[in-house]
């Protein structure tokens, strides 16, 4: 994907999030039941826990009542206003998950629930990485979990407005008709917003992740029987040697 079209995809999606902020928070009180069985034993009380993309700030409470440290940054303001009013003791920021505003070696722990399909580009996709391994401590764990957007997972699922805006793309795609790469296409919120999602594989997954310093200790489909799937991945930061 060119990089232009990969930034204007980065704007509109941040744009959107604001745009839609307070209709998404109201839909977004429950935390995912796998986030929960994926994180639990992975850290100890008073690690340091960042949430990449936290959105309304949903699994604060989560990571606060097992005594972690937890911070929130997203790169809508209004989600994270959101945040801030929900939970006015803890701690929000508004930043880019591509350039995180803090030190080297930081955080026991990274989660990401949700944000990895919204990001433009496989440069754009590794530097999400490569900024969490930034961040990690040495050993640090990485959670990343993205919506099961296969088209036969979408079938089982019965997606079918997904698998048609999939469909489309996929051809227009591969007929030159639009400037994307394999996989990206567009899902509706409300009939009034377009965005931009990226449909990984479980393979493609670990193909980003394990061309950078990231040990997989465990990936797979998670949610099953659930209406929406979702892919996951968990890794450790190892020492430097490839690079992404």
């Amino acid at each position: 994907m060119d990089r232009k079209i990969a930034d204007e995809l980065l704007v509109e999606t941040r744009e959107n999030y604001d745009g839609f902020a307070e209709s998404f928070s109201r839909t977004r009180n429950r935390i995912w039941p796998e986030m929960v069985s994926l994180a639990s034993g992975r850290f100890n009380a008073g690690d340091k826990v960042l949430d990449i993309g936290c959105g309304n700030g949903r699994y604060y409470q989560f990571f606060n009542e097992r005594g972690a440290d937890y911070c929130g940054v997203d790169n809508s303001k209004n989600l994270i206003a959101a945040s801030v009013k929900k939970f006015p003791e803890a701690k929000f920021i508004v930043a880019d998950a591509l350039s995180l505003p803090f030190a080297d070696n930081e955080f026991d722990m990274a989660v990401s629930v949700a944000v990895l399909h919204h990001i433009s580009s496989k440069e754009y996709r590794k530097r999400f990485f490569e900024e969490a391994w930034r961040v990690l401590k040495p050993g640090g764990c990485l959670i990343v979990v993205v919506w099961d957007l296969r088209p036969l997972s979408m079938i089982k699922t019965k997606q079918w407005k997904r698998l048609k805006s999939f469909l489309k793309s996929q051809i227009n795609i591969a007929l030159g008709r639009q400037n994307f790469d394999a996989g990206d296409f567009f899902i509706p919120w409300q009939n009034n917003y377009q965005r931009y999602v990226h449909s990984f594989t479980i393979g493609g997954l670990k193909k980003i992740v394990a061309s950078g310093d990231f040990k997989i200790e465990k990936s797979g489909v998670a949610g099953l029987g659930m209406k929406e799937g979702n892919l996951y991945i968990i890794a450790k930061k190892c020492e430097k040697k490839n690079g992404f």
